[in-house]
């Protein structure tokens, strides 16, 4: 069994095409939207029968979407994470699908198609950092994209240290299932970048900030020396 999980802020531009490509792709699979935001998303979901629309009157922040998401869904064997805009194909989904195989975590590789050349720069120092701070990254060549497949069981196993809610969530996403031992790979696949509505874009030198400071709070939460966090971090 499937489970498309897809966290929806504000996405009501977008989130239309895409469940309109995995309704008519994967007709047997379970599509599960997490909306927090307040534009009109949740109109959009509705007109797709197989949909189910989770919904908050709060900012939950991707981290936090993903974690109720799994909560909501069916018992299955694999949950797939994908923005809402479906950067990737169904054909490549479907390869991918097929290449999980034994692993507990798949995600894609990004091979950006029409990505603006700051944005590519900032990418690959975000991804040199990240690396200084988890060594165990460094066998990969990116990881932070939103397409990921997981096992479910595995996916429920590391949800109690999947701290961040913002950006750097994938960040804690891989390096928890690294750090349990789970099987991780990395799946190339042509990324479809659409800057229109590219929420990183539009606060750019902001998320740049939060980033550092959320890698060095991750990195704080996995050191032998902690201060044990009660609270779930909402950035």
């Amino acid at each position: 069994m499937t489970t498309f999980l897809i966290p929806a802020y504000n996405e009501e531009k977008r989130i239309g095409k895409t469940l309109n490509e995995l309704s008519y792709a994967f007709p047997d699979s379970e599509i599960i939207v997490v909306f927090d935001g307040n534009d009109h998303t949740p109109e959009v979901v509705k007109k797709f029968p197989r949909a189910k629309l989770i919904s908050y009157g709060r900012r939950l922040g991707k981290g936090k979407a993903v974690i109720e998401g799994l909560k909501k869904a069916r018992p299955g064997e694999i949950v797939i994470l994908i923005d809402a805009d479906m950067p990737v194909s169904a054909e490549d989904i479907m390869k991918a699908i097929k290449s999980l195989s034994s692993a507990d975590l798949l995600f894609a590789s990004r091979l950006y198609v029409n990505l603006p050349k700051s944005r590519l720069i900032l990418h690959d120092m975000f991804n040199s950092l990240a690396k200084i701070f988890f060594p165990q990254l460094r066998r990969f060549r990116d990881w932070q994209s939103g397409f990921k497949i997981m096992r479910t069981d595995s996916a429920n196993k590391v949800a109690d240290e999947l701290i961040l809610n913002d950006f750097i969530f994938d960040t804690n996403l891989v390096y928890s299932f690294i750090r349990m031992g789970f099987k991780v790979i990395e799946y190339p696949v042509l990324w479809h970048h659409e800057e229109s509505e590219s929420k990183v874009s539009q606060n750019l030198f902001k998320i740049i900030l939060m980033d550092f400071f959320s890698l060095v709070k991750l990195r704080v939460y996995y050191s032998p020396f902690k201060i044990v966090l009660k609270t779930r971090t909402f950035l």
